[in-house]
């Protein structure tokens, strides 16, 4: 797995990376291993993945098929557990969460730009887009809805 300019980085070249956790991290991943199956025909997918991503930054995640990308990002988001390690967002450890505290966490506080856009086809863009709040309880603001949509080039 490839990292920032595109060069595969070791945990000491990465001293930030390291770093006492600090509320200024958007995500930290501690020794996050991810293991598939067991014995003989298990995959490693993270073999102990330390790093940091401060807030307000833009980080690439590039790499080949299989080479860890996607249980990298699913791991981070709390969307897979690892099998080890630890994984904290915006200061707050997931690795332990129930899936109901889980599922609290990424509604309120995680946005998610999926490949296959994960969109329900029995409803219009607006409800797809309002649904989040639907589903949290609170009111739907059709109106804010549309701006958002306006703004993303979706408002037809």
């Amino acid at each position: 797995m490839r990292l920032r300019n595109g060069k595969r980085q070791k945990t000491e070249d990465r001293p930030e990376a390291l770093a006492a956790t600090t509320p200024g991290f958007a995500v930290e991943l501690r020794g996050v291993r991810r293991q598939y199956g067991r014995g003989a025909g298990s995959v490693h997918a993270l073999a102990g993945v330390d790093l940091a991503l401060p807030r307000g930054t833009f980080t690439a995640v590039m790499g080949p098929s299989g080479s860890g990308k996607s249980t990298f990002l699913q791991c981070a988001a709390g969307l897979d557990r690892p099998s080890a390690g630890s994984v904290r967002l915006g200061g707050t450890e997931i690795t332990r969460m129930s899936e109901n505290k889980l599922t609290e966490l990424r509604r309120s506080r995680l946005g998610f730009v999926f490949q296959a856009f994960n969109l329900l086809p029995s409803l219009t863009v607006e409800q797809n887009v309002l649904l989040p709040l639907r589903l949290a309880g609170q009111r739907r603001d059709r109106r804010r809805a549309a701006e958002v949509l306006a703004q993303v080039g979706l408002a037809d």
